[in-house]
């Protein structure tokens, strides 16, 4: 199967076509996600759709390493709290 790369977005997601037997098939590439469609306007939609994930995906990660955070905080201190009560005194 011969490609050829159609398309690279500006996030660096790519589209690319191969030639099959009796038509084309378009890969859509973005990152570590890949999606094969039939026709063009489905590809450059699915692109759009993947780069649009990978960022809420990020969004998501950092909020969650802040709430990991703030939980870890609240255990240290809540552990910490008699003995620092007890140097105070």
């Amino acid at each position: 199967m011969a490609s050829k790369l159609l398309y690279v977005s500006k996030k660096g997601g790519t589209i690319s076509r191969f030639k099959g037997d009796s038509s084309y098939l378009f890969r859509v590439y973005s990152d570590h996600l890949s999606i094969y469609c039939h026709d063009i306007a489905s590809a450059k939609a699915q692109l759009d759709r993947l780069e649009r994930l990978k960022i809420r995906s990020c969004k998501i990660s950092v909020i969650a390493m802040e709430n990991e955070r703030k939980a870890l905080r609240k255990l240290v201190e809540s552990a910490a709290a008699p003995f620092i009560t007890k140097m105070l005194a």
